[in-house]
């Protein structure tokens, strides 16, 4: 994505024409405003249109108005469409992303990027105000010196003055709401800590302390103390916008009349101009939080898109599901190793050694091994989900890369441990009663009495347990029909009656129809179900010799 700037929302067909447009006509308004009731304050008829003074008042606000009208509206739709795109945009980079990239990258900086898509929204909105307020204030300014150059000068002078005191104290605002932002997003981090793993929260007193007051309160604390700091120096800005006015006013009563030798007309039409003034200005300095957050925002989506441009991994994506890797026979993963980085990303935390697996087809394979060994590394490897540092995959004879790697993923059907459900069926599955095998796999699950069918939007409600939800994703990884079947640790939350019959009747079932079966499982009481056993010892695989693991029961 290109890089953005404030000006980016402008690019669009017709938008700076009619921006152009759109400053002319307000200028001519101002124009128009400030001449029509200066000239009858001082009685004076209106130059070239004597006599038509309200006619050219209506006519010019009437103008303004149409158009200004017609102008916010194209605006409008610039703005929807502009956030929809950069939305789509950032969704379809992480799309298109490799696994390991997107977790890398975290969930928190995605969440603040769409906020961040949010805020930028305003900018259209927020520039047509700014820009119609600037404009007020140069016609003002051009009609002082028409009235008095040297004059203007001096009052210039004073407002550049006021102006860069103005933009430092913004600058510290600006530091402040930047630094603010970034804790932000750590607190985010730590309240999704405490929201997902409230459980082990409770489990430990010095964890739970850790989190409140080492972590979230210092972080707030912090974060308030940025957040006064910001609102003094708005607030300073403030009380400066309201001294500027005395200033100016003090600087035509006593001091212009004392260095420049004006007659009392120039005094009042100096006087009337500083007042029409206060408006813009207001305007003005009320708008420029909103800027500083924008350019904070557009900052940080730059960030973003760096991050996403210089970081990522990509892969190519196509509507077209075919491949040639034909029906699976067997699956052969050679040597293949990885390697985990720590979050400064120049230190190896964990690696997994080589590791060889040659899977046959209607195989059921299981896998063990204590936290940390490795083996869900194995697993995201051999689902494809991610890239081995060494080591090749062969899918029957063809190897794996990354041109044809979407298309190995498509032969897998995978419930990991941290299973998700989605809210829709983007899987198009028919989860209506016509379809008879899924009513067949509610009741063989114990859903049918369970499960709420959405027959007219084709979905079902998932107000269920995290055994039952285990059950609908297997029934959807069922109705799937891969080659080859992947489960993390899937029993875990099943009841003793659903683990048994998930061993001795699902995977034997899997098997019978020729499937392939890969489980990660501690179930050791059942490892007589599986052809073979693999267990994985701190980053080792080793492979269980046959004798051990009993009588099959298929």
């Amino acid at each position: 994505m290109e890089k953005l700037t404030l000006f980016s929302f402008f690019k669009f067909k017709l938008a700076l024409p009619m921006l152009t447009l759109f400053t002319i006509i307000s200028s001519l308004w101002s124009t128009a405003l400030i001449s029509i009731i200066n000239n009858k304050i001082s009685g004076a008829p209106m130059p070239f249109f004597e006599g038509y003074d309200w006619q050219i008042f209506v006519f010019v606000a009437l103008t303004s108005f149409l158009f200004t009208y017609y102008f916010k509206l194209h605006i409008v739709k610039i703005t929807l469409n502009f956030g929809k795109d950069m939305m789509l945009k950032i969704i379809n980079t992480l799309r298109l992303s490799d696994y390991e990239s997107y977790l890398r990258l975290g969930e928190a900086k995605i969440r603040t990027a769409m906020e961040d898509i949010g805020t930028l929204e305003d900018i259209p909105e927020t520039f047509i105000s700014l820009l119609n307020a600037l404009v007020m204030a140069i016609v003002t300014i051009a009609y002082m010196f028409y009235l008095y150059p040297p004059g203007a000068f001096m009052i210039i002078g004073i407002v550049v003055v006021l102006s860069s005191i103005y933009a430092y104290t913004s600058s510290i605002i600006e530091k402040n709401m930047d630094e603010e932002r970034d804790l932000e997003d750590s607190f985010m981090d730590n309240y999704n800590d405490f929201i997902h793993g409230f459980n082990k929260i409770k489990m430990s007193t010095k964890r739970s302390n850790s989190i409140f007051f080492d972590f979230m309160k210092k972080n707030r604390e912090k974060g308030v103390s940025l957040m006064i700091k910001s609102q003094k120096a708005a607030l300073g800005n403030d009380v400066l916008g309201e001294f500027s006015f005395n200033l100016l006013i003090a600087s035509i009563l006593f001091i212009m009349p004392v260095v420049f030798t004006v007659d009392r007309g120039v005094i009042s039409g100096f006087m009337f101009a500083v007042l029409f003034l206060i408006g813009p200005i207001t305007a003005l300095i009320g708008l420029i939080p909103g800027v500083i957050a924008f350019n904070i925002a557009i900052s940080r989506l730059n960030k973003f898109t760096e991050i996403t441009t210089s970081k990522f991994n990509y892969e190519k994506l196509s509507k077209d599901l075919t491949d040639d890797l034909g029906s699976f026979e067997k699956l052969t993963i050679n040597e293949v190793t990885y390697e985990y980085l720590d979050e400064k990303e120049d230190k190896i935390s964990f690696t997994l050694q080589p590791a060889s697996l040659e899977v046959s087809k209607g195989e059921v394979i299981f896998i063990y091994g204590g936290n940390g060994s490795g083996k869900s590394t194995f697993i995201n490897i051999l689902s494809g989900l991610c890239l081995q540092k060494t080591g090749e995959i062969f899918f029957n004879d063809t190897l794996i890369t990354n041109e044809n790697r979407k298309f190995y993923r498509n032969k897998l059907s995978c419930i990991f441990s941290n299973n998700y459900l989605f809210s829709e069926n983007y899987d198009g599955f028919d989860l209506t009663e016509s379809n008879e095998e899924f009513v067949e796999l509610l009741k063989e699950m114990k859903l049918d009495e369970v499960i709420r069918k959405n027959e007219e939007e084709n979905k079902v409600h998932q107000d269920l347990s995290s055994g039952q939800k285990k059950r609908l994703a297997l029934i959807y990884s069922l109705l799937e029909d891969k080659d080859i079947f992947v489960f993390d640790e899937w029993a875990a939350e099943q009841d003793p009656e659903f683990r048994k019959y998930f061993y001795q009747n699902i995977i034997p079932g899997l098997k019978n129809k020729g499937k392939t079966v890969i489980a990660i499982t501690h179930d050791d009481a059942y490892y007589q179900y599986c052809d073979r056993l693999i267990k994985f010892d701190y980053g080792h695989m080793h492979e269980i010799e046959e004798k051990l693991l009993g009588v099959h029961s298929f």
